[in-house]
């Protein structure tokens, strides 16, 4: 059965173990943490707080979302920033963190793209921590299509991380999903997203909403990624403000609820 975990930012405006208990008393499998969820219970009881509470809830981790911008250059970029992130997941246990492109600098090309992976890839591993790389669909991101995305995470040797609205924010077909090798699928996000009359490239990520709250044709993008052969991990990770207003453990329930519900189906016709 597809293990189903949940996203920080799909409760927006609680404390991590607030979090991790709403998704443990929904019924999640896992939790999918965020850099400054983890900052703020960064010390020995915090820290402590935070296992005891996966312990108790019988969860497991997702990867720590996110080190984000691998590809900047400025300032040290990403290589600092890993500096502080692979140990902090390290300290909590958690074993992977997800590699994620911002807008490119000027004249970044492949050659480039690859040895920061390559770089950072080596970094994780003196922390003990393994990387997956995030396909980001916003065209002025960095490799912002499936084939780009896969093919460098491909020669990086690191899993991808698919989500459904990047993937229709791209509007990548369906063939092309299904062509990927299910072993090159680390994590797929997933999320419905307001679009309404507007072309699908214009969403952003605000407009992020539980499934069947939005327009995005989820159940044809998982049976792609399930004729992959790909079984899971799935994580409901959405961004829209309002949930910051409802019931923690109601927004909870409604997102494992769908999550299921396409699961379901989706494990149905593979």
């Amino acid at each position: 059965m597809t293990r189903i975990g949940l996203n920080g930012a799909t409760l927006p405006g609680r404390d991590l173990i607030t979090k991790i208990r709403a998704a443990a008393g929904a019924g999640f499998d896992a939790y999918e943490p965020r850099v400054p969820e983890l900052l703020a219970f960064d010390t020995p009881d915090g820290r402590r707080e935070v296992v005891q509470a996966m312990a108790d809830g019988g969860m497991s981790w997702l990867p720590l979302n996110a080190l984000e911008g691998v590809f900047a250059s400025t300032d040290g970029g990403a290589d600092a920033a890993a500096e502080s992130v692979f140990p902090l997941a390290a300290r909590f246990g958690v074993p992977h963190v997800i590699a994620v492109p911002a807008p490119p600098d000027p004249g970044i090309d492949r050659s480039a793209a690859l040895a920061a992976l390559e770089r950072l890839v080596r970094r994780a591993a003196a922390d003990g921590v393994k990387l997956l790389y995030e396909l980001i669909g916003f065209p002025h991101h960095a490799f912002p299509t499936l084939d780009l995305a896969a093919d460098l995470a491909g020669d990086a040797g690191l899993p991808l991380v698919l989500d459904t609205f990047h993937l229709a924010l791209s509007e990548t077909s369906l063939a092309a999903i299904e062509r990927l090798d299910a072993a090159r699928i680390g994590l797929v996000h997933l999320s419905d997203a307001i679009v309404g009359d507007r072309p699908v490239t214009a969403i952003t990520d605000a407009e992020r909403v539980l499934p069947d709250e939005g327009d995005l044709p989820l159940e044809g993008l998982l049976a792609a990624i399930g004729r992959s052969g790909f079984a899971g991990p799935i994580s409901v990770e959405v961004f829209h403000p309002k949930y910051a207003d409802e019931d923690t453990e109601r927004v909870a329930e409604r997102a494992l609820q769908e999550a299921r519900r396409l699961t379901t189906t989706w494990e149905e016709s593979r």
